[in-house]
């Protein structure tokens, strides 16, 4: 528990910084100036002929020869090389290609990663191309792992979470990237990008991606009309459960939005209040499942009740984008979702309710670990991608995840470049920070891990139609349990 604690305070960190306002940027780059080395080679040559050959004879090779043979490298040679890398722009600072490159990318969307998708469009100045297919999340993943899974993928980039990317590492589906990284490591300045986001695209000491989203989920509330109600804050589930009660009997439909639609979310939040309670849904060393204990069920039942008492109309069915569009609209007043959406809720063209919305870190069921995840977004390149493609489109990853990107894309959300803010960023700063800090950590990258996740979702969303939680979970680690000994993963 310690080594988890002091791994995230280095989060910690990353996060906080997300406060400060960048005042100043542009010291890094460009300050050295070169200082011509003293051109000693072109004195040794005049001071032989003058020892050795009179001083008629030696005047010819000191004002010929020498001279020229000195001043061709010097003048010529340096200046001929530098030209021969052609870098787009000071936004795209990579190499030109020759001839048209198109990049296609699957992933889903929200408001940073369609910053990042315009700061990859900052390369098409150049020969470069891309085609950004954004998905509903869930059928962005199905799509990306059957593309993969033909061993001819149509697609160059996928985009996906820690969870994600561990998913397609242990199948073989993505490339590793620590020869590219380690080639560009000092120019695009990676050592900048937290060890603790690098560790979350990481597998067997294999890097699948380049950080550039940090992710996690806290609580949202609307202060004037919660102070209105005389409504406090809740920290606990207990609390928030209470408070719901009271939101739905001043005549609001929703008393606590948890966002339920769907496998992959029962699963996420099943592991956060899980985590909270002090377990990991599988052991982290052979595999075997906590899906039944006394706490997977204390887990289960808390979200069930989430739904069925807080909001019965609107968990089971709201996406995540519904989700932020409740908070947006004052449909939902008290909620939880990803820390990635409160860009948007003081965004005038989309919100009526700017600057009323505020943060609290997600709730705890008492223990003093809070039920949200660590997580990061980030690019990968497929297995099976023609080599000679690979660091061209590893080079676009970079342009769009260089310091000028994150300034840029910190406006929208969190990054993973230590230091790197944005004045105009989200208001979410320390609600964040104290989730990710407080949180139950990363996923699990077992080779097992995939596999749980999915048989977890299939059985906890089926409780929206009436399964009990108890047989919910049996019926889920049965499920896992005979595909991952047929895996021969356990």
């Amino acid at each position: 528990m310690s080594t988890h604690k002091r791994r995230w305070w280095r989060i910690l960190a990353v996060v906080f910084a997300f406060t400060l306002v960048v005042a100043a940027c542009g010291n890094d780059d460009d300050d050295d100036t070169a200082e011509p080395a003293a051109p000693a080679a072109t004195q040794a040559p005049a001071e032989e002929p003058m020892d050795d050959e009179p001083m008629d004879d030696a005047e010819e090779p000191m004002d010929d020869e020498p001279m020229d043979d000195a001043e061709e490298p010097m003048d010529d040679e340096p200046m001929d090389d530098e030209p021969e890398v052609m870098l787009i722009s000071d936004e795209c600072a990579i190499p030109n290609p020759e001839s048209n490159f198109e990049i296609d990318i699957m992933g889903w969307e929200f408001p940073i990663t369609t910053q990042y998708a315009e700061e990859l469009e900052d390369c098409e100045e150049g020969n470069y191309s891309f085609n950004y297919q954004f998905l509903d999340s869930q059928e962005a993943r199905s799509a990306m792992t059957q593309d993969a899974a033909s061993g001819s993928p149509s697609f160059e980039l996928y985009q996906g979470s820690n969870a994600f990317i561990s998913e397609l590492a242990n199948q073989g589906f993505v490339r590793p990237l620590n020869d590219l990284i380690d080639k560009y490591r000092d120019e695009f300045n990676l050592d900048q990008i937290d060890s603790a986001f690098w560790e979350m695209a990481t597998l067997d000491g294999n890097i699948y991606s380049v950080p550039m989203v940090s992710n996690t989920m806290h609580v949202f509330y609307n202060e004037p009309a919660l102070a209105e109600l005389g409504i406090d804050v809740p920290t606990t589930f207990d609390e928030a459960f209470q408070a719901c009660a009271d939101i739905q009997d001043a005549g609001y439909d929703i008393g606590f939005l948890y966002m339920l639609s769907a496998g992959w979310a029962w699963q996420i939040e099943f592991d956060s209040v899980l985590g909270s309670l002090g377990q990991q849904p599988i052991d982290p060393v052979t595999g075997a499942p906590n899906f039944s204990t006394p706490e997977g069920v204390e887990a289960a039942s808390i979200l069930k009740r989430l739904w069925e008492d807080c909001a019965p109309n609107a968990s089971n069915s709201y996406s995540t984008d519904d989700v932020q569009a409740a908070f947006q609209t004052g449909e939902a007043i008290l909620g939880h979702t990803w820390a990635s959406r409160a860009g948007a809720m003081d965004d005038p063209e989309a919100s009526t309710v700017v600057g009323e919305i505020q943060f609290a870190a997600a709730l705890t069921p008492g223990t003093g670990t809070v039920a949200a995840p660590a997580y990061i977004d980030g690019w990968m390149i497929p297995a099976g991608t023609p080599e000679e493609n690979v660091e061209k489109i590893f080079l676009a990853i970079l342009a769009a995840t260089d310091q000028e990107s994150q300034e840029a894309a910190a406006e929208f959300g969190l990054v993973t470049r230590t230091g790197v803010s944005n004045p105009n960023g989200p208001r979410n700063a320390a609600a964040a920070e104290a989730s990710l800090v407080n949180g139950r950590g990363v996923d699990l990258t077992h080779p097992a891990a995939g596999i749980a996740r999915a048989k977890l979702g299939e059985a906890l969303v089926s409780i929206l139609d009436g399964t009990p939680v108890e047989e919910a979970l049996a019926a889920a680690e049965e499920a896992y349990l005979a595909e991952a000994e047929e895996q021969g993963v356990l």
